[in-house]
């Protein structure tokens, strides 16, 4: 900012203020300002009040290059006009925090992903569970609004859960039974990585047949005994979806 100089005796103004926060007021008019703000307790009070208050702000954002400043009238203008070196460290803040928390979405995603091979192991287990056990005629007390609806293939519902897979991993189980009281599990876990492959693929696993597929960030399985009848509509049923 520019000196300013007014003749000795012109009256105080809020420029003066300014320049006397610069360091180019003159002396005289320097000395004059003291005397005002002797003279006007709550004016001095009110420059303290913003000299705190600015120097707290270029204390949290000082650079090696750019020292805190103790002048009053430095500590008011930065508060007002931010110098670049100080934007930039705390635009560096920004970029760092925002990297910060990239990563840390990013580990939780990789952490939550269940692999194909490990919902895959989940449903074998699950349908030998499910096979070595009766169910009662009776639906499920609770369903969940989410858990497919396959009644119009001729399958019911009769149980379902949240299956524990790893510590950050969880599947949706559902098990449903077709009219010769037949076992069919359905499972379904968070793959944000994976790519999506809509069309089902199936494989046998001894007596056992597991239909896969994985669409919109999550992987299905339908498994169930290779002779269950239902088992492929399921398939068909929840991929169209």
């Amino acid at each position: 900012m520019t000196s300013t100089r007014h003749p000795p005796r012109a009256p105080l103004s809020e420029h003066d203020i300014q320049a006397y926060a610069d360091g180019t007021l003159t002396p005289e008019r320097a000395a004059s300002l003291r005397d005002y703000l002797g003279k006007h307790p709550a004016e001095a009070r009110r420059v303290a009040f913003y000299d705190r208050l600015n120097a707290q702000i270029q204390a949290a954002f000082q650079t090696t290059e750019e020292p805190a400043r103790d002048h009053i009238g430095r500590s008011r203008r930065r508060g007002r006009f931010p110098h670049p070196a100080g934007r930039a460290r705390r635009t560096l803040l920004v970029l760092v925090a925002l990297t910060l928390v990239l990563i840390a979405v990013s580990g939780w995603l990789a952490a939550i992903q269940v692999s194909a091979q490990a919902l895959d192991n989940a449903a074998v287990m699950v349908l030998a569970e499910a096979a070595a056990r009766p169910f009662s005629a009776a639906s499920p007390t609770r369903v969940d609004p989410a858990a497919p609806d396959l009644g119009a293939i001729g399958l019911r519902l009769v149980e379902q859960r949240l299956r524990q897979l790893g510590p950050l991993q969880r599947a949706n189980e559902s098990v449903y039974l077709n009219g010769d009281q037949q076992p069919v599990v359905v499972l379904s876990a968070a793959a944000p990585f994976a790519r999506d492959e809509p069309q089902w693929a199936a494989r046998r696993i001894g007596d056992m047949r597991l239909l896969t597929w994985t669409t919109r960030r999550q992987r299905f399985v339908v498994a169930g005994n290779a002779r269950t009848h239902g088992l492929m509509r399921a398939a068909d049923a929840m991929s169209a979806r």
